[in-house]
């Protein structure tokens, strides 16, 4: 996970959308005032909506209703992804943005990963530290087919850019339903059967191999030999993160690529094909992969998918 908690994107948020000059004026700095606003407006619509009592709040300040409540439901874990629908709207209930409900399309996020890019500040507080329940340090949040209401003050909603809909400063409401949670396991089991994939190897640690095309004669690939392959990297969903345009050459045990990688060839031999599948623990883990303008092309907590040829090994 990127190492800015959830306040310090807010303010880097404000910051970059009203600007360092405009966040102050004379007397009461504008970035407080509109925080006392939308406390108050906050305040005002939950009396109005006989809430008193029922709303709670979460350490950064998002309000929260849970509607639909199921306590046997799968809760999230850091590193879990949690697909979800929402629907926005102003405290007037004139609906702003949703996610696409007719088709059934949820939009999705990892616990412990916060990307602005991929999911509001406000939602993410929302359904991450929503609940009562705590597990350690940890608050449950919202468990798969739970709903709530949130009441988010745009300050927490930081870098949202005013729309003639939502004006910039408007606290806004979002009727949230959690649709699934998936740990990476689950996340791997489910690639597996669609793809109908059984593996001719499966490992402890989470690793599995499937041979597509076997060479038993051939060299087998050992610890300090070098293999070179052709290779294409994927997600569970299917996308394509690497093209391997380029062959790899890498020499087994010496760390020059991932651990699921570079195990997964230990179980091939020269000739062969195979798809390797393997969890972030043995890829980029809770780090990720940055390309060299800092953006992120394997996320943090994402498992992996290799389709490789192994076309030497010496």
């Amino acid at each position: 996970m990127n190492r800015v908690s959830l306040k310090n994107w807010f303010l880097i948020g404000c910051l970059a959308v009203v600007g360092l000059g405009s966040c102050t004026a004379p007397g009461e700095a504008l970035t407080d005032r509109k925080k006392r606003e939308n406390d108050a407006e906050i305040a005002q619509y939950i009396a109005t909506n006989n809430l008193t009592g029922k709303a709670q709040t979460t350490d950064n300040g998002t309000w929260y209703v849970i509607t639909t409540s199921n306590p046997t439901g799968q809760t999230a874990g850091t590193g879990d992804e949690i697909k979800y629908h929402y629907i926005a709207r102003r405290f007037d209930g004139l609906i702003d943005d949703s996610t696409d409900l007719a088709p059934n399309l949820p939009r999705m996020f990892t616990r412990g990963y916060y990307d602005g890019n991929v999911i509001t500040a406000g939602i993410y507080d929302g359904i991450v530290n929503s609940g009562a329940v705590k597990t350690g340090l940890e608050r449950v949040g919202l468990r798969k087919g739970e709903r709530a209401t949130l009441l988010v003050p745009s300050y927490l909603d930081a870098g949202r850019v005013g729309t003639l809909l939502l004006p910039q400063y408007s606290p806004v409401q979002y009727d949230v339903t959690v649709v699934n949670v998936r740990t990476e396991e689950q996340q791997i089991q489910d690639y597996l059967k669609a793809a109908k994939i059984t593996p001719t190897f499966s490992e402890t640690n989470g690793l599995r191999v499937t041979v597509t095309q076997a060479r038993p004669d051939s060299v087998q690939i050992t610890t300090g030999k070098t293999v070179t392959a052709t290779y294409k990297g994927y997600f569970t969903n299917g996308k394509v993160f690497d093209s391997g345009s380029q062959p790899i050459s890498a020499q087994i045990g010496a760390n020059s690529v991932v651990p699921g990688f570079d195990q997964g060839l230990t179980k091939l031999r020269q000739g062969e094909k195979a798809t390797i599948i393997f969890p972030s623990a043995l890829g980029y883990g809770i780090a990720g992969s940055r390309n060299n303008n800092g953006a992120y092309t394997v996320p943090p907590y994402s498992p992996l998918i290799f389709d490789v040829t192994i076309t030497s090994v010496k």
